[in-house]
């Protein structure tokens, strides 16, 4: 940890994917959601993916336990602050904290209770002086079984509403490719006449295209976007667009959506010139925090300390909730460190 102390920013952050397991344990059993005989040490081998996951789709199976615990407001709230907590503690100046309103209606919680228990957690950080930023996305989700517009029509509404009160973007997640991408043309259409900022899943379980579908929608940040190398053309169009990749290397591994650290994106993407910063995507789920991603990138792919303060100048630059002056004041700081090499 002593060698990363630098302002770090985490912009691709699941909330659900993310619940501190000892808060899970007490949550549950306050919920009667596990039998009484279940100790902490089996549970918590619950809330974490096994190794030999074989895909995206059994890792993503893997959320429904953290999503039972979420359908209470004051769960959502507490789980809400704790995550910004953690983060603090990991020296993170800046984090945006994303979640479906819509995976939270099982016990007769609408979207808008949802949100604002989330955005009462952060309030709570705010209140108790926590040193660092949130800004909430709110996720849309793609749904391959049940039409789900009429839920992602009223996420792209709350988000609109709740800009500037704690909400900085949206975006779209899920089971990519179980819909068509342009399935989705007209969220995105109706975000950019709001001026709603988005980002987008994509490049993740999909191929090129998919990141190609993600930019003619205008999205000037994608989720994960690291299966974009399999065509230059659409890396050169990821770089010229410039476009942020949020990367998540150890979540990629863990679904094996990527090989290994080694042979991950992420190292060609950077030295291509695109825009690349890195983030947990969900840190419960696959046991790690960011300064763990960061060991990895040093000791799996060959960078630099160096290149790790550049993908947080990165990330920086592309954060939906800071202003220009917020994002100049940590960029500074970093500039400063590589000047001193």
């Amino acid at each position: 940890m002593m060698h990363y102390q630098f302002p770090k920013a985490e912009l691709h952050l699941h909330l659900d994917g993310s619940i501190n397991p000892k808060l899970a344990y007490t949550l549950a059993k306050q919920l009667d959601l596990i039998q009484p005989q279940e100790d902490y040490a089996a549970f918590s081998h619950r809330m974490i993916v096994p190794e030999d996951v074989p895909d995206l789709a059994t890792y993503l199976a893997c959320f429904d336990l953290p999503l039972a615990l979420l359908q209470h407001r004051k769960a959502i709230e507490e789980c809400t602050y704790d995550l910004i907590k953690r983060l603090c503690d990991e020296g993170i100046v800046y984090a945006e904290i994303r979640f479906a309103p819509q995976y939270h209606l099982q016990k007769g919680l609408n979207q808008k209770d949802a949100l604002e228990a989330v955005l009462e957690g952060v309030d709570k950080a705010k209140a108790d002086g926590l040193p660092i930023q949130i800004g909430i996305i709110c996720c849309m989700m793609i749904d391959p079984v049940n039409d789900n517009d009429a839920l992602n029509w009223t996420t792209l509404d709350l988000a609109y509403h709740y800009l500037d009160k704690g909400v900085v973007a949206i975006d779209l997640a899920g089971a990519e490719g179980a819909v068509p991408m342009d399935h989705y043309r007209p969220f995105f259409e109706k975000a950019r006449s709001l001026n709603v900022p988005y980002t987008i899943h994509a490049g993740e379980a999909g191929g090129p295209d998919h990141v190609e579908s993600a930019i003619k929608m205008g999205a000037k940040r994608i989720g994960h976007g690291g299966n974009c190398i399999h065509d230059p053309s659409i890396v050169e169009m990821v770089r010229t667009n410039d476009v942020t990749l949020e990367m998540c290397p150890t979540s990629n591994v863990h679904c094996k959506n990527q090989p290994s650290y080694p042979n991950h994106p992420l190292k060609p993407l950077y030295q291509h010139g695109i825009k690349v910063t890195v983030s947990c995507d969900n840190r419960t789920l696959s046991d790690i925090t960011l300064l763990d991603e960061y060991d990895h990138l040093i000791d799996d792919m060959g960078l630099t300390i160096k290149d790790i303060i550049q993908m947080n100048i990165n990330a920086f630059n592309a954060a939906f909730g800071l202003t220009s002056s917020q994002k100049r004041y940590y960029i500074d700081q970093l500039n400063t460190l590589l000047s001193h090499g």
